[in-house]
């Protein structure tokens, strides 16, 4: 069986069982604090298994992708670890417990998928008796392939009853195949907690039946939950018969991919097919991100896609790839899981693209980060230092992508060794300043306002699309972590109300402004979010008192409102220009709807020229004098796929979608506020393209009075310049080009007469010239020159004498630049003009570096520069002193 058939053989077994099967959640979380990506089936069912969610089924089954990266340092080193991975799930809420979950497990293992039950152990919480017993009686496994563990290994979360966190938890069953004795430490008393290898955890039933107090007791849930998790990978590992989760049949296509880009054999056994699934590992991982909208990035998600397509490059070039490389293993990627993921498949140019991007621009660093590092050993080498400060290695590691072993390798190799400790150190500082910025609450479940709010409602009803206006009732009050039962004037507050015509912010469409009024009282709403099915209105009560249960008269910002409709169905014609212009891979990557203006980000990897940026205005402003009507439906994904819809990248839709289509030519999924007609929008102008992130360009626009107001502006602009210049419009550009060419002319006349009265100081300069060692020491103030007239008068004067050093300063705008330059003599005796001018700029409050030869510097203390000066040059006496003999 190869991975598609054990998948869909999982998903079919349970749907027969009566579960629903339910697709994937996207690897980017909706409206969880608690996580950075998706790691686990049941997070999209949190609030189901609390209770509060409103999915009309009781049981449900999926296979989720997942990454996690905690155990990134074994992925490629063990058999089993990924960051990317497939986890085949069966939930209950609420509905069956132990019994099934246990038996149904046994019979998908051994009747449906045939494996020898005398190769299956399994494993329970020490405490959880009931479990025990349906093993024993009810599967009837011998009882020496039953054992019990503690909190660590078999409770959800793991030491949940010792350490927390608080909120629901629960016992857990695992399944083991045993890979044979032959295997692993090949002890007689190995059993499934030895981490050697040869029992291999297939399947984790989750029995939820807790809610862990404040105070560490364990209360009875008055709704038992099953959850259960089998990695897709490991179960087609056992079933395929092979020795590792890299041999089957989704990555074997991935790693011979990589044989031949390397010409390499991969025996996996030795370190070079350690990298090699690695590098598979985390080319999938990628190719998911990107295909769920995260882009590489310095924060967040990109961050840790970035970190991942890094590890894979240099991997790439430990095993002689100095090349990019990555990009070309996508189309194998995307073949190997097009029957589950057919989207990947679809997307996979652009994948490429934004993978090629990337690598390109890391080579560029790498460069970079070993010419630093042959300037930092040859300072090493001149102070008789043997050992890279950890906070250094940690530099070169977490801006230029050189992992450690590299940086030790390289320092190996010039007898130079690295502070490990002093990295260690600063790697931890990195995790925890990470952990905070991303904001993760290291909570399960989450334990806010809101989720006290889902005990009594199931959400907000929203009826903007058909008014602006609508009544009420306040189902609750927030400020800040708590719940009010009233506010009074003056009180900053988030108001939830049963319904709402009111937007809440998504898909790029900001949020509604505007009022909420009942007797005698007015909340001001200057912004509006959406929470999964709750509408948020974010706003302050300028009047009376507004109270819990209480109705309201709701009012939207109608002209506000109506200026974003226009801008969001102008992004969809704006999408069908693009692909017109420049093709079909311009694809949505991001969008902002605002009432002022648009943005609109979409893949492509160059600039747009002028003519192709007129031509896309030019289009979409021939759409909107067609007056295309507007037509929305509602449907199921499926009929929407059929129907030509284009579902937007990296986006996550439910089961029944909404279609928006502008006449015949644009039809998208969007939940967005539309015109009735394309004539609404009145006039659309581009306002600028530029590029916001690799492989992605991004264009801003306006519409209506916003576009309009914008033309005046640039109108008066023109008027103005052309009273300056007392000409007509039609003269303008050819008068500004004519004063520019009489501007430079000038400016190279000036050039030339300063260049001749430096030259005629030179003579003047090389004679002030202090002698130390038989070397010429010149430091010279050279007035308001030139950073260009500082590098040309080095030239001269280096031409002068064959051991020359040189510092030469000047002032501009309250700014001071330093140049430092060695003949070739005095950087073969260990001179570093960087340096050099870096210890001089000091004294200017500045610094820089460089060249050993030559070296500029900066600083801010124009009055200082004569003192600096001075330094520099007592620095190069006593210099020169010590390494010219």
């Amino acid at each position: 069986m190869n991975t598609n058939d054990i998948r869909n053989k999982y998903l079919k077994f349970f749907e027969k069982k009566s579960h629903t099967i339910w697709p994937s959640d996207s690897l980017v979380p909706q409206n969880d604090p608690t996580l950075l990506f998706t790691g686990a089936g049941m997070n999209q069912f949190k609030d189901m298994f609390l209770g509060k969610g409103n999915l009309n089924f009781k049981r449900a089954t999926t296979c989720q992708k997942c990454i996690r990266t905690g155990d990134i340092d074994n992925v490629g080193r063990t058999a089993s670890h990924h960051t990317f991975f497939e986890m085949l799930g069966n939930f209950s809420f609420g509905d069956y417990f132990k019994k099934e979950a246990i038996t149904w497990a046994w019979e998908f293992l051994v009747q449906e998928i045939k494996i020898p039950e005398e190769r299956l152990s399994v494993s329970v919480y020490k405490d959880d008796h009931e479990a025990y017993e349906i093993w024993e009686n009810s599967v009837r496994i011998p009882k020496e392939r039953i054992y019990r563990y503690g909190e660590n290994d078999n409770f959800w979360p793991a030491n949940a009853p010792r350490l927390g966190p608080n909120g629901p938890c629960g016992p857990c069953s695992e399944i083991f195949f045993d890979m044979g004795d032959d295997v692993g430490c090949k002890r007689k008393e190995c059993e499934p907690a030895c981490d050697c290898d040869r029992f291999v955890e297939i399947w984790n039933l989750v029995f939820t039946q807790y809610n862990r107090q404040e105070d560490g007791s364990l209360e009875p849930l008055p709704h038992k939950n099953v959850d259960t998790g089998m990695g897709l990978e490991r179960m087609v590992r056992v079933i395929q018969g092979v020795s590792t989760n890299f041999d089957i049949d989704i990555f074997s296509p991935i790693i011979k991919g990589i044989e031949e880009i390397t010409h390499l054999k991969y025996n996996g056994k030795s370190e070079n097919s350690i990298l090699m699934r690695r590098i598979s590992d985390h080319i999938k991982a990628c190719v998911f991100c990107i295909g769920d909208g995260v882009l590489p990035s310095n924060e967040g998600r990109g961050y840790v896609e970035r970190r991942l397509l890094r590890r894979a490059i240099r991997d790439g070039t430990q095993l002689g790839v100095k090349e990019s490389f990555l990009y070309k293993l996508i189309p194998i990627v995307s073949d190997v899981m097009q029957e589950p993921y057919p989207d990947i498949k679809q997307r996979r140019e652009n994948i490429a693209r934004i993978i090629k991007s990337e690598e390109e621009k890391f080579h560029e660093t790498l460069e970079q980060g070993t010419r630093i590092l042959e300037d930092i050993m040859a300072t090493l080498q001149k102070n008789q230092q043997k050992v890279l400060s950890g906070k250094e290695s940690f530099k070169l590691y977490d801006t230029y992508g050189f992992p450690l072993d590299m940086t030790e390798a390289i320092l190996r190799e010039k007898g130079f060794t690295v502070d490990k400790d002093g990295f260690e150190e600063e790697l931890k500082k990195q995790r925890v300043q990470a952990r905070t910025a991303s904001q993760m609450t290291g909570q399960v479940f989450d334990t806010g306002p809101l989720s006290k709010i889902k005990d009594i409602s199931t959400g907000t009803k929203f009826l903007g699309y058909e008014s602006v206006a609508s009544d009420g009732k306040v189902i609750a009050i927030i400020q800040g972590e708590n719940l009010l039962d009233a506010a009074a004037a003056g009180s900053e507050v988030t108001v939830i109300l049963d319904q709402t015509p009111f937007y809440g912010e998504s898909g790029g469409q900001l949020g509604d402004t505007g009022v909420l009024e009942s007797n005698g009282c007015a909340v001001l709403i200057t912004d509006t979010k959406r929470n999964n099915e709750f509408v948020l209105h974010i706003g302050k009560v300028i009047k009376g008192k507004l109270e819990k249960n209480s109705i309201v008269h709701a009012k939207v910002d109608t002209q506000r409102r109506n200026a974003i409709r226009r801008n969001h169905t102008a992004t969809h014609i704006l999408h069908y220009a693009l692909c017109r212009v420049i093709g079909q891979h311009a694809e949505q990557a991001g969008s902002l709807v605002a009432s002022d203006r648009m943005r609109f980000d979409f893949q492509h990897f160059s600039g747009l020229t002028r003519e192709e940026l007129t031509q896309i205005e030019d289009i979409v402003n021939e759409k909107i004098l067609e007056n295309a009507p507007l037509s929305v439906k509602e449907m199921t994904i499926q009929e929407a796929k059929k129907a030509g819809a284009k579902a937007l990248f990296g986006e996550k839709y439910g089961e029944r979608v909404r279609m928006v289509s502008v006449g015949d030519f644009s039809k998208e999924l969007c939940g967005g506020t539309h015109v009735n007609n394309s004539g609404e929008i009145g006039l659309f102008k581009i306002i600028s393209e530029s590029s916001c992130a690799a492989g992605i360009r991004r264009i801003e626009a306006m519409t209506g009075l916003s576009a309009l107001n914008r033309i005046r502006e640039k109108e008066d602009i023109i008027q103005e310049m052309c009273g300056i210049l007392n000409i007509n419009e039609e003269k303008l550009a050819a008068k500004t080009q004519s004063l520019l060419d009489d501007m430079k002319n000038l400016q190279k006349d000036f050039q030339k007469t300063k260049q001749k009265e430096i030259i005629g100081k030179v003579d003047a300069i090389i004679e002030s010239a202090k002698e130390v060692s038989g070397v010429k020491i010149i430091t010279k103030n050279m007035g308001d020159a030139t950073i260009d007239d500082l590098r040309k008068t080095v030239d001269v004067l280096m031409k002068s004498a064959e051991a020359m050093a040189i510092i030469l300063g000047a002032a501009n705008e309250g700014k001071v630049t330093l140049i430092a330059a060695l003949s070739p003599k005095l950087v073969k005796s260990g001179l570093h003009a960087g340096n050099i001018s870096k210890e001089t700029a000091k004294i200017v409050g500045g610094g820089g570096g460089g060249r050993p030869d030559m070296a500029q510097a900066g600083g801010q203390w124009p009055e200082k520069l004569d003192e600096a000066l001075k330094v520099g040059a007592e620095l190069l006496c006593k210099k020169i002193q010590e390494c010219v003999r």
